[in-house]
């Protein structure tokens, strides 16, 4: 499952984002509610939306040191259309 949004900081939308993931993968792959979330994500070896987050940052601050000036033009300090916020 790919992250291709922004994550927001704020734990409450943190939550609802990885509910719908867990209720997703249920639907999925026909896993019963007696198994727990922390199951689920090992079995099926998928990140939760907390480990996501960490990789994403991880990713992003290699961009602004790439070598590669292809790949460092993917770094952008800040969202588009919105200056003032960044990432």
């Amino acid at each position: 499952m790919e992250y291709n949004f922004e994550i927001s900081k704020k734990k409450s939308n943190l939550n609802k984002i990885q509910a719908f993931q867990n209720f997703t993968l249920r639907k999925n792959h026909l896993f019963f509610h007696s198994v727990s979330n922390l199951t689920l994500h090992k079995d099926l070896n998928i990140k939760t939306i907390d480990e996501a987050a960490v990789f994403y940052k991880r990713f992003y601050i290699t961009l602004e040191n790439h070598e590669n000036p292809l790949i460092k033009n993917l770094y952008i300090p800040t969202l588009p259309g919105n200056s003032k916020r960044r990432l």
